[in-house]
């Protein structure tokens, strides 16, 4: 590789993936000295505030800090060694305490308040007014000793929440099943990737290539009860008391600022503002759902009482707690001719991600080269260049196979923030696919993961269209989060598109591609359940909002988890489940889990300019979508954003007709 200007720009420079946790700790250090010392100089300097002269260097020395913070939480994600994980966390922490030190900075509060902005543009007075109100929302403006408490508790929340967040990635758990009988139902590749030891027992994980399939396929109703009951206590019970930590850290936090709640922080810089706008949402959306998600339950039953006519409920694992799962599938094969294990023929990864890749260039002009010059944090990583007009406009990497410490969602993460002039935006996709026992290019996908490899892809491509932006406060990373979800929600819509489906879902041994009926069934069944898993959402959404809503002090997480649950969900959560022990959004996304519901709302509305041209595919509608939506990063609000590509107010109508959509006419059964 060359070594020109457009090179150097897209790579990590000193923050390789490959230092030592020494040499990282080392750079992490000598970085924030280095910006702790632009940044008492940049406060020091007198004269008129400029932005050439004042906000560009600030601009550039925060930029530093943020990429060191997401170079190392990254690595404490992801990375194989232990010593060098626990150093990424002690970087990201470190540059955390910096940046909760900067936002208490009176003096660079006041002089970003005088700043003069002649020659201005409204990206950049915006980019401004987020920091100001950021360091407010920090206690800029409480008296010295509020700003030394307020900092205190920040840090502590960062330490508290990177420790709840290392328990999740260290608990794997697994079963032993005796007897191989007790797999029948599991995909034949499946069976293949996991024989049995010496003693004829076969080992079965907690990782999601183990898990999935097993809740989806295996006939045996106590493997699948205790695999499911493994899954659910993840970092149980030693993150109960890590979380309680946590809220009450953050209620605290709240409170000494003025506000009556953590919520009521969290969601004031959202598109929501208010935790009363969320719960009214959320009411609204449960309504919607419950009727629907009792009928499927009393459907899923009737066809469970086919193979055991002595029952009468529906366990948690006959619906694999957060999916359709087993009966779901059974009638989806029965009812509507589609065998999820006979689409699995048809969806190896290798033509998975090269049909993906196909697509991103028909939609967007987008191009992607594989770099293997690259030093990268573990052998089965790959990293792509993304090209477009012939020209570099930012790297990814996927890393998507399981492996012991590695963080065990699925997710997007910033590795380096793209800024105009600066540098190329670089991020990550990081998921849990790929059985590594096998290869990794024929390795079959489950579909529900297809659809969320183009969910987390949705990310990326935010991130490497929006990485052009001059001002790092302008960049994707801090537009509301409450939105960030649905630009990655939309794109999930080409993985359940029939069309987009052909171009890749193939099967390599037999050269045979997915059935065109299969499709047409496949479409035909798509709303089945759906009620169901968004009835799910909406409870995990209010016990988010709930964990944070009041003082923590002798509340019990667990039953508020179980409470809103039950409330919404015909299903009872088993109560020996913990979920909450292992459910890592509650740290990011902390009382806003909502996002997920709202973004899907927003998402709907903005699928509707496609459905009305009759095809997704058309380029030109998606690299208008990509200018009004995706390239702009936060350079405006998302409400913005989204009526500029509408043409119009946003509305719910399209996400209400979805949500209630049903395959079956309102007198069938099961």
């Amino acid at each position: 590789m060359s070594n020109s200007g457009a090179d150097r720009e897209a790579t990590l420079g000193e923050l390789t993936f490959r230092l030592s946790a020494e040499e990282l700790r080392r750079m992490g250090e000598g970085r924030i000295a280095r910006a702790t010392a632009q940044l008492d100089q940049l406060g020091a300097t007198g004269g008129a505030r400029t932005i050439d002269g004042f906000l560009d260097p600030l601009n550039r020395l925060l930029t530093e800090v943020r990429d060191l913070s997401a170079h190392g939480s990254f690595l404490f994600a992801v990375h194989p060694e232990e010593a060098t994980r626990s150093a990424g966390r002690d970087v990201s922490e470190a540059a955390d305490r910096f940046f909760n030190s900067y936002r208490v900075n009176e003096v660079a509060y006041r002089a970003l308040s005088d700043l003069d902005f002649t020659g201005a543009d409204p990206t950049c007075r915006f980019a401004v007014w987020k920091m100001l109100r950021d360091m407010r929302r920090a206690g800029v403006e409480k008296d010295a000793a509020s700003r030394t408490r307020l900092l205190a508790l920040n840090n502590e929340i960062d330490r508290v929440s990177n420790e709840f967040t290392e328990n999740i990635a260290a608990s794997r758990r697994t079963i032993e099943v005796l007897e191989r009988s007790s797999l029948v139902g599991l995909p034949e590749d499946y069976l293949r990737s996991h024989p049995a030891a010496p003693d004829g027992r076969v080992r079965l994980t907690t990782d999601y290539p183990d898990f999935q399939p097993v809740m989806t396929y295996c006939d045996d109703a106590d493997v699948r009860r205790r695999l499911l009951m493994e899954f659910a206590n993840r970092a149980y019970p030693e993150n109960l008391p890590v979380l309680k930590r946590l809220l009450a850290l953050r209620h605290e936090f709240a409170t000494s600022l003025g506000y009556a709640s953590y919520a009521a922080y969290a969601l004031e810089d959202k598109m929501m503002r208010t935790p009363e706008a969320a719960e009214t949402f959320l009411a609204r959306v449960g309504t919607l759902t419950r009727a629907a998600a009792i009928a499927d339950t009393e459907r899923l039953l009737v066809r469970k009482r086919k193979d055991h006519p002595e029952s009468t409920r529906i366990e948690n694992w006959d619906i694999g707690l957060f999916a359709d799962g087993y009966y779901g599938a059974k009638i989806r094969t029965e009812r509507f001719g589609v065998d999820m294990k006979q689409l699995r023929a048809y969806l190896p990864y290798g033509q998975v991600r090269a049909g993906l890749f196909e697509l991103c260039g028909q939609l967007f002009g987008l191009r992607f080269d594989r770099n293997t010059s690259v030093e990268l944090w573990h052998s089965t990583v790959e990293a792509y260049d993304v090209l477009r007009d012939g020209r570099r406009i930012g790297r990814f990497y996927l890393d998507m196979t399981p492996r012991e410490g590695k963080y065990n969602h699925a997710a997007c993460f910033g590795v380096r923030e793209g800024l105009q002039g600066i540098q190329l935006p670089q991020s990550a996709l990081v998921c849990n696919f790929l059985d590594p026992s096998g290869d990794p290019e024929t390795a079959r996908m489950e579909y529900g993961d297809v659809v969320t490899f183009f969910h987390e892809f949705g990310h990326l491509l935010h991130a490497m269209l929006s990485g052009h932006v001059r001002w790092l406060y302008n960049s994707q990373s801090l537009i509301e989060w409450d939105f960030v979800e649905a630009p990655s929600q939309l794109f999930e819509e080409w993985a359940r598109d029939p069309a987009t489906l052909r171009r890749f879902a193939r099967d390599p041994d037999t050269g045979e591609g997915i059935p065109i009926d299969l499709l047409e069934r496949m479409k035909a069944s798509e709303s089945f359940g759906r009620p169901s898993r968004w009835a799910r959402q909406v409870a995990l959404s209010e016990a988010s909002l709930q964990f944070y809503l009041g003082d923590p002090e002798g509340s019990d997480p667990s039953k508020i988890l179980r409470d809103s649950y039950d409330r919404h969900t015909p299903i009872p959560l088993d109560p020996a489940y913990h979920p909450e022990a292992s459910w890592g959004h509650l740290t990011g996304y902390s009382a806003f889990y909502y996002t997920y519901v709202w973004s899907l709302a927003i998402a709907r509305d903005l699928l509707r300019p496609f459905e009305e041209t009759g095809t997704l595919a058309d380029p030109d509608l998606a690299r208008r979508y990509a200018q009004e939506i995706l390239s702009p990063g936060s350079e405006r609000p998302a409400k913005e954003l989204v009526e500029a590509f509408l043409q119009r107010e946003f509305n719910f109508d399209a996400f209400e007709r979805w949500v209630q959509a049903s395959p079956f006419e309102p007198t069938a059964g099961a």
